[in-house]
């Protein structure tokens, strides 16, 4: 929107935005926080022991499930960062007064006025077909949220029902780490699929949009430390069903 007497600029209001939607990371902190209660050491008798069965170091996989527990405090501190500094001459600078929209989201209000319009004593114009645009983006990303989570919730319901019935003598559900990451998983599939709720209130919508995007990057992760602890697992009980078969033909 062009700089108009009529109009002021909030300052600070679109890092305030973005910060605010950060607040997924709350919950993640508090997830991390669980995780490290259920890692077994791996220098302790238990860690040295699933490290032979799983063939690899157990320090590795806990690296790994580091590094996919940060995506979500990457890409949620990536996002802040792109849509609070703006490039002015090849550098990244800090302007208050600049608003950061999602790409394809415009402007629809202008505060340059004909001279006759504003002897009328019209201040601005409002563009209905970019109102019309914008609320069509708003609905289809809420839209395209809503049907990931979907995805998600049906693949997490789909490994417990599979997992239950082939490792059910090894009883996998019963370990901590893997029924916590099923348990806010599913927590998080259910307050996404809420975001329809929230897509009826123009760019209002975009901090939840924003916001509900963090959490399902936290779904994904949790999808993918369940399949992760699965895994290990499965070579676990594989070399177990191995080691029965050894000795019985001995």
């Amino acid at each position: 929107m062009q700089n108009s007497k009529y109009f002021n600029y909030l300052n600070n209001a679109d890092i305030i935005f973005n910060i605010t939607s950060l607040w997924p990371l709350i919950v993640w902190l508090w997830f991390g926080s669980q995780l490290l209660k259920h890692i077994v050491p791996a220098t302790s008798k238990a860690g040295i022991r699933i490290s032979k069965t799983i063939a690899f170091p157990l320090h590795f996989l806990h690296l790994l499930i580091f590094l996919l527990w940060l995506i979500p405090v990457y890409m949620a501190l990536r996002d802040l960062y792109n849509a609070t500094f703006v490039t002015s001459k090849g550098k990244f600078v800090y302007d208050p007064t600049t608003p950061s929209l999602p790409p394809g989201f415009g402007y629809c209000l202008t505060g340059k006025v004909k001279k006759e319009d504003a002897e009328k004593g019209i201040i601005a114009y409002w563009d209905y077909k970019c109102e019309k645009d914008n609320r069509k983006l708003i609905i289809s990303g809420a839209s395209t949220l809503l049907n990931r989570f979907y995805y998600i919730n049906y693949a997490i319901f789909l490994i417990v029902l599979l997992v239950y019935r082939a490792l059910v003598e090894f009883n996998v559900l019963t370990n901590k780490f893997v029924l916590l990451n099923i348990r806010v998983a599913l927590l998080l599939g259910v307050i996404g699929c809420i975001i329809p709720v929230f897509d009826r209130f123009y760019y209002r919508s975009e901090w939840f949009t924003q916001s509900w995007s963090y959490l399902l990057s936290m779904n994904c992760v949790c999808l993918m430390l369940i399949g992760l602890a699965i895994m290990s697992y499965s070579r676990r009980w594989c070399n177990k069903i191995t080691f029965i078969v050894q000795n019985n033909h001995l």
